[in-house]
């Protein structure tokens, strides 16, 4: 079992962002046309110690494409997870307010931990307060040098 002696710094924080998501639309035909919660880096690859914004979209808990009047609410995030080959690192700390905006966009800024070899690939997990848990696409890592 690989160690990485240091951690993975995550900073959570709701960001107020211009695009609507987490409804596919308004249009009472959708039939439940939802999109579902979604995690995506800013960048396909970083190196070893930088920090990366990761985006999520989608994240509501409801879903009214159909005016059933289902309540949609923004998401609570209550723990992250980062991995890096598949490992879990230890989860970091989450502040207790951290929720989604309205519209269900979040953005995080992940450090990449300086140890993690090129090639490495890291994702995150998230888990909200009614237990959904999304997880981001991968990050490839690459030295500057590589």
């Amino acid at each position: 079992m690989r160690r990485w002696s240091s951690l993975a710094t995550v900073t959570i924080g709701a960001v107020v962002l211009a695009a609507t998501a987490g409804c596919a639309g308004a249009d009472p035909a959708a039939s439940a046309s939802c999109a579902p919660p979604e995690l995506s880096w800013s960048q396909q690859a970083a190196a070893p110690g930088e920090v990366v914004t990761l985006q999520g979209t989608a994240m509501v808990v409801g879903c009214d494409d159909t005016d059933s009047g289902e309540p949609m609410q923004p998401m609570r995030i209550t723990a992250a997870q980062v991995f890096v080959d598949g490992e879990a690192l230890p989860a970091p700390e989450v502040a207790d307010e951290v929720v989604a905006t309205d519209s269900g966009d979040l953005q995080m800024q992940v450090a990449v931990p300086d140890d993690v070899p090129d090639g490495a690939v890291v994702t995150v997990e998230i888990t909200g307060s009614e237990g959904a848990v999304v997880r981001s696409d991968e990050l490839a890592v690459a030295s500057d040098d590589a």
